[in-house]
């Protein structure tokens, strides 16, 4: 079972991530804080959105409380057991005691109450045992009477404040994940293509830095500042072994890789489980008076390329890479003297422009239209603007935000005097870089529209000095939609119009808002913010920062985010819904960039490019690939975006497959899988996900290069 009485607010993804981890039982108190409904039972059922769930107590009594009265006799347990029984048939009910929220053993009182009831033959039979006890007992058949729920349990003040505050650790907590994954899968391609062992304890150990700051009070920015002194230490320490791991294993697959080149050789990699087409970014050692750049790619063709910037150690590339799913791609990058001539990107200090978007920018430094040229539509009602809104909350600054202050429109917006100059313009990316100030704070705004992209990317540079304020990046659409889609990580939930229960929304990678027709919306995604709000039925709001007031005590808190920040969101526009625009996919890409690397000219068998994976479903992907923990299988976890579900996925590997079996969260053994023609295939449910445990043949021989 999974016991947690003190937590800001409980994702309807849940009880699908217990469920798939072989998890039996929850248990909180903390719903009595406040809760966005009201508590939905006693003792039931709770369901993610697959369809998966798990038994749930969701009111045991507080986490400090004492147990004063002997509870074998007591007529309020006795009255509330049998109003549940009366529901569900099932008599049985669920009792916090102890010392909550600031640790230490249950109070002597309370230990001889509870002896005392153990005792009693009353109306009320008392057990005394772990936490688990209740789940293990309860059968089947009882299940299937409790009362059900599916849905978030969310905290109306207390999960307000906690999903933006400290923005640094929430970056970092982001930024990590990501990075240990694309390690984990770059290892296995190693283990297979040049022999090197799987790094596997150097991984666990950076997770485990990693996983130690995700518990509260940390990772939800409530923690005393001392406390982010070792927390953001410890995200260092990961982030440097989990790319130390990255680039060993990166070298192991270049080293048996054809990267002959004239020029520069580059491999670029992508840990993403589908094919992309994106600009990357690589620093190549040349003469910094060079203009241009020529690329090269595998199929021998030249590829859109610029110069992004140059200096005494080399010039600063980036290029459009056409990928395939968790590949190693090989490019050739030749400096030149002159720039390249000829672009399908246009910019100015007011516009940009590309095949699918014109965007135009007004006098007050604000993207005020994006038109969609393939469907010839406006797509915001009015600009894009960053806002900053008073924040002082009753209690608990940096925990929660009141409804007293969402309802009041912006202190003031970032605007005039605007500095605008265009600082990229090349055949891979148009930028124009916005500097304002408002409030004593600064915001360096690039706006980016790529080369076959479609949706706008805004990389903020904030210096942040602005006390009591939250500051939201708001877009009008012209849609229109009194309900708005949230990416919950397993699944999203649909939510209305902010109201007084419920007016900040967590997300994980992206918002979206689709007009009551269907026909077309607008996405949000960001690579590391959690919050948002919806105003009205054309609005969204990306929170990207948060420093409240102290008037409900805890003073550090009101510095808390002062500083510098770098912040990457997007806006993509869309025809149809989010499933037909796979704005899934899209934040996925923001996300998880890809990496460029630099190595030797050599022949190689793997050839120009070289797959570990890939999977048949553009609806479903892999959220894990990795060694397992206890054998020398590889895990694969997939993950069905839609909701819809997915029949005869395929997943096929760099090596043909000779046994599989279906693991839980745990890698624990479930059922055997199926396999074809060396593939593994299975159907998942919407939303749901599944994990395989899969074998292959030896590894090749090990192999070394200098990258």
């Amino acid at each position: 079972e999974y016991m947690l009485p003190d937590c800001f607010g409980f994702p309807a993804a849940l009880p699908s991530v217990l469920s798939h981890c072989g998890v039996k039982g929850f248990s909180t108190q903390k719903l009595t804080w406040g809760g966005v409904i009201p508590i939905p039972f006693k003792v039931g059922m709770w369901t993610g959105p697959d369809g998966h769930g798990l038994a749930a107590a969701l009111d045991p009594g507080e986490y400090v409380g004492q147990v004063r009265d002997n509870l074998a006799t007591s007529k309020t347990w006795l009255d509330r057991i049998n109003a549940h029984g009366k529901e569900s048939g099932v008599l049985a009910d669920y009792h916090y005691f102890g010392t909550g929220d600031t640790g230490g053993a249950p109070k002597e009182g309370s230990v001889a109450k509870v002896q005392e009831s153990v005792d009693t033959k009353g109306p009320i039979k008392i057990i005394s045992a772990p936490a688990d006890t209740m789940f293990k007992a309860l059968t089947p058949a009882m299940k299937d009477k409790l009362p059900k729920y599916q849905g978030e349990l969310m905290l109306t003040e207390h999960s307000a404040g906690s999903i933006s505050s400290q923005a640094y650790m929430k970056r970092w907590n982001r930024k990590n994940e990501l990075l240990a994954d694309a390690a984990e899968r770059a290892s296995l391609a190693a283990l297979w293509t040049g022999g090197r062992a799987y790094p596997g304890q150097k991984i666990e150990d950076a997770w485990y830095l990693i996983l130690g700051s995700q518990m509260h009070d940390i990772l939800p920015g409530t923690s005393l500042p001392k406390a982010y002194e070792y927390s953001w230490n410890d995200e260092v320490l990961a982030g440097n072994m989990l790319s130390a791991v990255l680039r060993d294993a990166a070298g192991a697959v270049i080293a048996g890789m054809d990267t002959t080149a004239k020029g520069q050789a580059l491999v670029v990699y992508n840990p993403l489980s589908a094919a992309r087409q994106d600009v990357v970014e690589a620093d190549i050692p040349g003469d910094a008076a060079m203009k241009g750049v020529t690329v090269t790619g595998p199929d021998g063709k030249a590829v859109p390329a610029q110069v992004v910037s140059s200096g005494p150690e080399g010039v600063r590339v980036a290029f459009l890479a056409s990928v395939g799913s968790v590949s190693f791609t090989a490019y050739d990058v030749v400096l030149t003297a002159e720039a390249p001539k000829g672009s399908t990107l246009r910019v100015t200090e007011k516009e940009l422009e590309n095949d699918a978007l014109l965007v135009k920018i007004d006098a007050n430094g604000d993207v005020a239209s994006v038109y969609d040229k393939k469907s010839k539509r406006e797509t915001l009602s009015g600009p894009a603007r960053l806002g900053l809104f008073y924040e002082n909350p009753a209690n608990w600054p940096a925990w929660n935000q009141d409804w007293s202050d969402r309802q009041k429109p912006a202190k003031a917006y970032v605007g005039g005097p605007v500095s605008a100059k265009v600082v990229e313009n090349g055949p891979a990316r148009v930028t124009v870089e916005i500097t304002r100030e408002a409030e004593g704070s600064t915001f360096v705004q690039r706006v980016s529209l790529t080369n076959g992209g479609s949706r706008v990317e805004f990389d903020a540079a904030i210096d942040w000095r602005t006390k009591e304020r939250s500051l939201r990046a708001s877009f009008p659409m012209a849609s229109s939609n009194p309900e708005a889609t949230f990416d919950i990580q397993t699944g999203t939930v649909v939510r209305p119009n902010s109201h007084a229960k419920q007016y900040e929304y967590s997300f994980h990678q992206w918002v979206d808002l689709t007009d009551t027709k269907g026909d077309a919306g607008g996405s949000l995604m960001c690579d590391s913010k959690y919050a948002s709000d919806k105003p009205d039925d054309h609005t969204m709001r990306l929170t990207l920062l948060y420093t409240p007031g102290t008037r409900g005590g805890y003073p550090d808190q009101g510095w808390q985010d002062l500083g510098r920040h770098h912040i990457q969101y997007a806006y993509y526009p869309h025809s149809g819904d989010w499933r037909q625009a796979k704005t899934f996919a899209e934040a996925q890409r923001l996300n998880q960039p890809m990496s460029a690397f630099r190595t030797a000219s050599h022949p190689g068998t793997l050839g120009k490019s070289y797959s570990l994976l890939s999977i048949s479903d553009p609806n479903v992907s892999a959220t894990t690939a990795k060694k397992a923990e206890a054998s020398d299988e590889v895990v694969i976890r997939l993950r069905e975006h839609t909701g819809k579900g997915a029949k005869g996925v395929q997943v096929a590997f760099g090596r043909p497959i000779v046994a599989a079996r279906e693991v839980d969260g745990q890698e624990r053994d479930l059922r055997p899988a199926t396999l074809k023609d060396g593939k593994l295939v299975s159907d998942l449910g919407g939303f749901e996900l599944r994990a395989f445990a899969v074998k292959f043949g030896d590894a090749a021989k090990p192999a070394s290069v200098e990258t």
